[in-house]
């Protein structure tokens, strides 16, 4: 173990020592019981030993699912005399305590009426106890220590081995990617057999029953105690009339046409609704009672599934309200709607359902956001039990934010919230939110400063200042706050929703600007105290460099055309009333950041666009630039000629590849010091080891040799451990010079600005620094072009233990790994596509015997594939969003038609189009009805095919300097996956689609003169819905915008506890150690970290815990443990990021991986299988593992099914590979599979792809050719053998058919003469009756 991983595994010992320690001082409560109300006929509730700071919540959440406490809404829970705070803890509760609940008076049953809702719209309860179920008991027996579940498994192992005498096992086909119809069943490998039971019990457990409040009641009926008035729909041709009162409520006299709320004669007063209806409706009880026995029936059915088997039977609802109501992230494609169910019946709307937009009314005062963040931040943590509870509340803050904000969005664009400023422009116009202030990303006019021009720099620049917020909450700083932050793009437009600093919108000015500039004319303010906050943390941290700026830092140029177009005098800022003002300022961070200090005297920073130096590689050569693009590329149709775009302002480089040059940088000067730290070394060492052996000559009679040897086992390792910890903090230690030359490392973000003024005549000594500035800019992003990329490319090649990405998101991240922007897509196209002119010319040359062998190693096919279906969906992105911005614009339709122009070869004649429909490829009379308004809504002309691919590929030329070979083009490449692409482009939109079997890549109706109503293969009706992006400030690293429905689906945020962190990090360095036990331990005490804060399982950082306690279990033996964490980890992973995630395909493959180890073969193989279908789909049918999964099972199905196993193998051999020699091994392994099953003539093919490979390879007389050469001989022999033998057996059943054949006809000869004699008997015989 090295000298960082004891550190490390330290670290995450003393972190669970000092939470074991904090824990000591809890206690675990037991033998705690519920005791119902006295007015009810239930049951105590037995609760499961609980710890004292278990929140009171949880107990309410935990009764809130038991069967007849499930309507119980309004009741307090009392302990000990004394009632338990709903926010609290149970840390007033002792052992053996009765917990009574007593049911409280109703001041508002909304709340009440909103929870039976729930219940009745298929949501019965279930549980009927919450110690000792039959859930419970599976659950002990799964955390046994495995000695059961391994007896288990090694008899169905047994059970399992099949012969050639026992019959085929079925195999399942892997379905077709490009058939969205079976995308469920693909991604899971699963179709469930209890579908049509299941459907009709979760049918039996919705009710009809509709409730909805009648007019409020009248000042008089207030009085005597009502609180509203309900009219209550239980079925169709019975009608219930109820109050609701303090007590409870009652039916009363009221009819159809009369409102008569008072007591009828057998009035049933009950407390909760529910009991009420029991009472007074003989049918509406039967129901129910129904409902429930379903929901037990249902219960037995799925209680033994696993996860990924519960997720599957959520699809199999039909609604895609039922994904979003388990899934984190939103799919981008939904299970059909049910047949005949209309939205209303589905979702019902009561009138009590008032849509607030995430303002909680009830509590009678907005949430000041701002204040609960700070205050959360300067909580203490001084030990493990504060720093949890630290993290809990900012995270719980930033969600509940970010849940806010989402809400906030959809009410402006629904127009339910009036501006701030209405009588200017719409663009303009900001809201004020239940706290939250929420602007459009567009640029803001000329009145404020900013170096950025245009609405499409301005939409860039929020999202970097997004990201650099999150940097700097990442670091978790104390002294420079941030505001929460949260991006929302929806249907075309940014929206920017953040925080308030406090005294920003107050009538009185009780803010002040402490650095930089707010108006456009003003000069830069800066204090010292806000400068060494930004020095300490944004200079030292993130390498900004602080250089000298001009205190009016625009031109004259530009503050003229700022005075020509201002409409209104500038406002004066803090400082410029003071008559003194020096030329110059030192200024940290970008020109355009701001520092507030706010009435509550904390010192904000805002508007954060940069914190790296612009990319010079995306500025022209005449500007200061490096001119790679301009003299790598020609100006073509749709790739301009200059790079001066107002956008590419905020082009930065990444702060990865500042990382790796600043690490680069200093790893060299280090190392040229290292011979004189050498020379103090041993001189050190020398005068060490005599003061040690004079300290020996003393004490060496005084100890024995026993007693030292003794000493030795016991103090070594404590002694190598300090020994240890001390060089690893010596290393990291830096003298002042050392930390003088990292200072000059850092880098100026403010070069290449275009409006910033000139220091010359000013500073002279700042330009000479400015030059050099720039100089290093430049050299960091030519090493960017000469080097990174070029090393990602052979990286991409080679492999280099590096699985290649799956999708567009894996992709990306793989790139900004290495420092990469995505804006180099194209770059690395072209580089990709240079690779693969080489591999074809390499191949011809062997083949016309210019060369005699080739490179092991190829260029993946599907790696340029990948990187031009990204390149599309962010250029369609940027197109769709103009398209929506266009006034009078059909959405539904628009989408439609330009998802259909995408994933088709070309556009149908109207001959085509007649012809189609004439098949019967139409749509159904449903969706025709559906879609008749939009005829008439139609304004704007739906643009064709051409239009859309045109607009799209200028985009593509405009953004990455790129043109397509893959995709539109005029021959048909035979390498284009629409499937792949329609995924991404939904993903990068937020357009989610109906599972159908679309016709990809045929043609497309996307236009017509008339106006379109159905496009097609995309028809407006198979667009679901469309869901806005989000991106979190708070989010984890390298999460971007990610598809939102409500706060439940934002991304997963960081979580700010490194003792999480360093508990996960250990365990990872105790499993490499191969310290089995102490990694388990950890990984589970970081999983339990992660979850406390987060109150519940559902994180990202969670699932990562799971998948490293699976890998643990499996090394260490124990393969159904193993098995139970990672299929937990796969359901965990699918709520988080869907079905088709990147993350859901590694956790299929390392699922199966541990299944087919521990013998279960058909559990891996449908793992297995569902990996292969997300292979294609992700990466399409050319990527470079999908071989090796099709020759595994293969190799499952050799013995058992051999008609499958054949199909499997020459799937395999169609698909291409990366490694030559792996696709030689592999060739050779299936000719000697197609041989044991005698498929000779299919062994001989094999063989000579393999002979073919190792010839080029390794030469003519190498092992394996040689090896090759003689099986391909003994195949062929035995093939022309087979040959023969079916020649004969031809001939002879060609003779067969021929003797058949002369044999019929003789018999229909004779048949046909005794015919003719019978005939003429016949006729005799008349002739003889007629005389």
């Amino acid at each position: 173990m090295g000298i960082e991983e004891n550190v490390l595994v330290q670290e995450g010992n003393n972190v669970k020592q000092a939470e074991e320690e904090a824990e000591g001082k809890q206690l675990t409560l037991k033998n705690l019981k519920i005791t119902p109300p006295v007015s009810s006929n239930l049951e105590p509730v037995i609760l499961p030993p609980l710890r004292t700071d278990e929140p009171v919540a949880s107990i309410r959440a935990a009764l809130g699912e038991l069967v007849g406490y499930a309507p119980i809404t309004n009741y307090k829970l009392v302990a000990n005399g004394k009632t338990l705070d709903d926010f609290g803890d149970l840390s007033g509760v002792s052992d053996n305590s009765e917990i009574e609940m007593k049911l409280e008076f109703y001041s508002n049953v909304r709340e009440h009426v909103l929870r039976l809702l729930q219940l009745l719209q298929g949501n019965p309860p279930v549980v009927t106890a919450l110690v000792g179920s039959s859930s419970d008991k599976k659950d002990e027996g799964d955390d046994k220590n495995g000695k059961n579940n391994d007896s288990v498994v090694s008899k169905k192992s047994k059970s399992k081995k099949t012969g050639k005498d026992q019959p085929d096992v079925k195999d399942d086909p892997i379905p077709a990617a490009n058939d969205l119809n079976d995308f469920f069943e693909g991604a899971t490998g699963l179709i469930d057999p209890n579908t049509e039971t299941l459907t009709k019990l979760e049918d039996s457990m919705r009710l009809p029953t509709q409730i909805s409040f009648l007019a409020s009641p009248s000042a008089r009926r207030q009085l005597l105690g009502d609180l509203c008035h309900l009219r209550v729909d239980v079925t169709d041709d019975e009608t219930l009339f109820i109050t609701a009162v303090r007590d409870g409520f009652y039916k009363n006299k009221s009819t159809a046409s009369l409102l008569n709320p008072a007591p009828c004669s057998q009035p049933h007063l009950e407390h909760t609704l529910l009991d009420c209806l029991i009472k007074c409706s003989p049918k509406f009880a039967k129901s129910w009672n129904t409902a429930l026995e379903s929901a037990q029936e249902r219960l037995a059915l799925t209680s033994h599934d696993e996860p990924l088997q519960a997720l599957y039977r959520v699809t199999r609802n039909n609604q895609s309200s039922s994904l979003d109501a388990v899934f984190i992230r939103p799919s981008w494609i939904v299970p059909p709607p049910i047949v005949g169910l209309k939205e209303e019946v589905a979702h019902p709307t009561p009138t009590l359902l008032q849509d607030t937009y995430g303002l909680d009314w009830t509590s009678g005062i907005t949430r000041d956001w701002n204040e609960e963040l700070q205050s959360a931040r300067e909580m203490p943590v001084s030990n493990i039990h504060e720093r949890l509870e630290r993290a809990r509340v900012i995270h719980k803050t930033l969600i509940d934010f970010g849940d806010s904000s989402y809400k906030a969005v959809r009410a402006i664009y629904e127009g339910q919230i009036q501006p701030m400023n209405p009588n200017e422009p719409i663009r303009s116009h900001v809201y004020l939110h239940n706290s939250i202030f929420v602007s459009r990303a567009v640029d803001s006019g000329v009145e404020t400063f900013k170096m950025s021009l245009g609405d499409k720099a301005a939409k860039k620049a929020a999202s970097r200042d997004a990201q650099c917020m999150a940097m700097l909450h990442r670091m978790d700083v104390s002294g420079l706050h941030t505001l929460a932050t949260v991006l929302v793009d929806y249907l075309g437009t940014r929206y920017v929703c953040q925080s308030v600093v406090p005294g920003i919108l107050q009538g009185d000015k009780t803010h002040t600007l402490v650095y930089g500039a707010v108006e456009a004319s003003a000069n830069l303010t800066s204090t010292k105290e806000m400068h060494e906050l930004l020095e300490k943390y944004v200079g030292k941290h993130a390498m900004c460099a602080t250089r000298v700026q001009p205190t009016q830092p625009l031109t004259d140029e530009r503050l003229a055309v700022i005075a020509e177009l201002r409409t209104e005098p500038p406002l004066v800022q803090d400082g410029d009333e003071n008559s003194k003002v020096e030329a110059t300022t030192l200024v940290c961070g970008p020109i355009e950041g701001k520092g507030i200090k706010g009435s509550d005297k904390r010192n904000y920073v805002l508007d954060l666009t940069r914190l790296t130096p612009r990319d010079a590689n995306w500025i022209s050569e005449s500007n200061g630039g490096t001119g790679k693009y301009e003299e790598a590329y020609k100006a073509c149709e749709f790739i301009p000629e200059s790079l001066d775009d107002d956008e590419w302002f905020a082009f930065v480089l990444r702060h990865e590849l500042v990382t790796q040059l600043t690490h680069q940088k200093m790893t060299e000067y280090l190392k040229s010091k290292e011979p004189e730290k050498k020379v103090e070394k041993d001189e050190k060492d020398e005068a060490s080891n005599h003061k040690q052996s004079k300290d020996v000559d003393q004490d060496g009679d005084k100890k024995g040799d026993d007693d030292k040897g003794q000493n030795d086992s016991s103090e070594d390792v404590k002694k190598k451990t300090d020994d240890s910890v001390d060089k690893l903090q010596e290393k990291k230690t830096l003298t002042p010079e050392d930390e003088k030359y990292l200072e000059s490392l850092r880098y100026n973000v403010n070069v290449f600005l275009p409006q910033l003024r000139s220091l010359k005549g000013i500073a002279d000594s700042a330009v000479e620094q400015l030059e050099l500035d720039e100089e290093r800019a430049r050299q960091a992003a030519v090493y960017l072009w000469d080097v990174v990329l070029p090393k990602l490319t052979q990286d991409v090649r080679q492999g280099d233990g590096n699985q290649l990405p799956i999708d567009g998101k894996s992709m990306i991240e793989f790139l900004h790994q290495r420092g990469v922007n995505c804006r180099y897509l194209g770059r690395i196209a072209f580089l990709a596509s240079l690779e693969e002119v080489k591999d074809r010319a390499a191949i011809s040359n062997v083949q016309s015997g210019k060369a005699k062998s080739v490179n092991r190693r190829v260029m993946p096919l599907s790696w340029l594939e990948l990187l031009e279906v990204e390149m599309i969906a962010r250029a369609a992105k940027h197109v769709l969003d103009s398209y929506l911005n266009e006034e009078g614009c059909n959405i539904v339709q628009v989408i439609a038609s330009f998802l259909s122009a995408l994933v088709t070869k070309g556009e149908e004649t109207a001959g085509e189009t007649e012809k189609r429909l004439s098949k019967g490829l139409s749509y159904s009379v449903d969706d025709e009805e559906e879609l008749a308004g939009l005829a008439l809504a139609s304004s704007v002309p739906i643009r064709s095919r051409k239009e859309v691919w045109d607009d799209v590929q200028r985009q593509i030329g405009r953004r990455f300097r790129y043109k397509l070979t893959l995709y539109n083009g005029e021959k048909d490449s035979g390498r284009t996956s629409y499937a792949t692409l329609l995924r991404r482009i939904c993903q990068r939109t937020g357009v989610r689609l109906v599972a159908k079997n679309y016709a990809l890549g045929g043609k497309s109706l996307c236009s017509s003169e008339g106006g379109l109503v159905n496009s097609y293969p995309i028809s407006p009706s198979d667009i679901s819905d469309v869901v806005p992006l989000i991106k979190h400030a708070g989010a984890l690293a390298g999460e971007g915008f990610v598809p939102c429905v409500g706060g439940v689906s934002l991304p997963s945020l960081h979580i700010l506890l490194p003792d999480a962190k360093a508990t996960f990090e250990a365990a990872h360095f105790s499993y490499g150690a191969r310290n089995l036990p102490q990694a388990l331990d950890l990984a589970q005490e970081a999983a339990a970290l992660y979850q406390r804060v987060v109150d519940g399982p559902i994180h990202l950082n969670i699932a990562r815990c799971l998948d490293l306690t699976a890998a643990i279990l499996f090394e260490a033996g124990e393969p159904a443990l193993a098995a139970a964490n990672a299929s937990r980890s796969l359901g965990l992973t699918i709520q988080l990021g869907g079905f088709d995630c990147a993350e859901a395909l590694t956790c299929h493959s390392t699922l199966s991986h541990i299944l087919l180890a521990a013998q279960q073969s058909e559990e891996g193989i449908r793992h297995l299988k569902a990996a292969s279908y997300l292979m294609e789909l992700l990466a399409g049918p050319r990527y470079v593992e999908l071989a090796n999964c099709y020759y595994k099972i293969g190799n499952f199905y050799q013995e058992k099914n051999g008609a499958a196993a054949l199909q499997y193998y020459k799937s395999a051999q169609t698909r291409p590979h990366s490694d030559r020699l792996a696709e030689g091994m592999m060739a050779k392994g299936s000719a000697l599979l197609y041989a044991k099953l005698e498929q000779y003539r299919f062994a001989v093919d094999a063989e000579k792809k393999a002979l073919q490979l190792y010839s080029m390879l390794l030469g003519e007389n190498h092992e394996l050719t040689l090896n090759s050469q003689k099986s391909l001989q003994h195949y062929t022999k035995l093939a022309v053998q087979q040959g023969n033998k079916q020649v004969e057996q031809e001939k002879l059943r060609k003779q067969e058919e021929e003797a058949a054949a002369i044999a019929s006809q003789i018999e229909a000869e004779e048949e046909e003469e005794q015919q003719q004699q019978q005939q003429q008997k016949k006729k005799k015989n008349k002739g003889k009756k007629k005389k």
